[in-house]
């Protein structure tokens, strides 16, 4: 069992075909792409405990990104209404 989860591997990363250029040219060049998906994901995903939804609504002070589920100024429901309020809301802070 162990013998073919090895050789498997050996597979999927190109190594017993080629010899090590497959894994060069191959699997391994992949890695710094994972490691971008990784930095993005870590990045845009939603700062709530457990939630794993993808956050695009800053807080207040900018510190965190949160999803709509979990930003308090976002309603369930958003309405042309909320929006204005919003923009009249920002207007008037940035006239201060």
């Amino acid at each position: 069992m162990l013998k073919n989860i090895w050789e498997w591997f050996l597979w999927f990363t190109g190594v017993t075909d080629a010899g090590w250029s497959a894994w060069w040219g191959g699997f391994f060049s992949c890695l710094p792409l994972f490691g971008v998906f990784a930095v993005v994901w870590r990045r845009l995903k939603c700062h709530a405990p457990g939630c794993h939804q993808i956050g695009l609504h800053r807080t207040a002070d900018g510190l965190y990104v949160l999803c709509r589920k979990h930003h308090p100024d976002v309603p369930n429901n958003l309405t042309l209404k909320h929006i204005q309020k919003s923009h009249v809301n920002a207007k008037a802070k940035k006239d201060k």
